[in-house]
């Protein structure tokens, strides 16, 4: 019995040993247990659930834990930078004016402006403050090109860059509206404080709101969005329009228009007047509707 704790001394021992019942009851137990292993990767999901569970427990270091970290924080980031830009183009597109635009965007902040709403922004601005931005004819030709793509805005802290784009991206032409043009713009483009009548130049051409807008709406559907360049100020406005007038002067091809909304508070009666222009052919083919209503 000691001999078999040491070296076989004979060919005959050393295979009686090698092929004993123990020997080959544990050979059998190991085939068994890595064919288990090859046909259900069961030691795979024994540890990865135990990774799994105590996933929350364990300390987070390491590479990947830091790599993970940092995507995660990026994915963070970047939604609110598009939650932050949609709100910003969402405001935007609320803009009545360049002022209006120009006091919704922050230092940093852009927005993508479509020419039609560019041409209603301009055409809405007082002739002094628009040739200051940029002469008509040089806008003309600009939005004629075939290079320009979009037009950009972008918010500083003096006011507002707006760019004209080409499709590689690359600055056709900058405009630089700052505070001085903003404030000028305010200026003109304030409601006046008062009637129809206290204004000279609508003399002889005041009408009921009624007559007014249904001579207006009688006219051809092309011919109304010439006739009223920037519609959404009178829906901005508080009060119920009164009156309507149209002024003797025309300027550069447009002619002014003034809508007297009655804004009455529990304080008293008032009034003020607010100024929209249009083109000058399309304004005098509806003066000549209402004078013919008047006979």
């Amino acid at each position: 019995m000691k001999n078999q704790w040491h070296e076989p001394f004979k060919i005959s021992e050393w295979i009686k040993r090698s092929f004993s019942i123990l020997n080959i009851t544990v050979l059998l137990i190991a085939a068994v247990f890595l064919l288990s292993e090859f046909r259900f990767d069961w030691c795979e999901r024994v540890i990865g659930n135990y990774i799994a569970t105590s996933n929350n427990t364990r300390p987070e270091t390491g590479i990947i834990w830091k790599t993970g970290k940092q995507a995660s924080n990026a994915h963070v980031h970047l939604n609110d930078i598009i939650r932050n830009q949609q709100n910003t183009e969402r405001s935007a597109n609320q803009a009545s004016s360049f002022s209006d635009l120009a006091k919704r965007l922050l230092p940093g902040q852009w927005a993508n402006l479509d020419e039609t709403r560019f041409k209603q922004f301009y055409l809405a601005m007082p002739d002094s403050v628009a040739k200051k931005i940029i002469r008509p004819v040089e806008l003309a030709w600009i939005l004629s090109s075939r290079n320009i793509k979009r037009i950009f805005c972008e918010g500083k802290s003096d006011g507002m860059e707006i760019y004209f784009l080409d499709q590689d991206n690359r600055v056709i032409r900058q405009i630089d509206f700052n505070q001085p043009m903003i404030d000028q713009a305010e200026k003109q483009e304030a409601p006046f404080k008062g009637s129809l009548n206290d204004i000279k130049k609508f003399e002889g051409h005041i009408y009921p709101a009624d007559i007014f807008f249904k001579a207006l709406l009688s006219l051809p559907r092309e011919m109304i969005s010439s006739l009223i360049i920037n519609p959404r100020k009178l829906l901005m406005e508080k009060g119920k329009i009164v009156k309507a007038g149209i002024s003797n002067e025309a300027e550069s091809g447009y002619i002014q228009m003034g809508f007297e909304f009655n804004t009455a508070t529990s304080n008293g009666k008032g009034s003020e007047v607010v100024f929209i222009k249009g083109r000058e052919w399309a304004v005098w083919r509806l003066n000549m509707l209402l004078a013919g209503e008047k006979n």
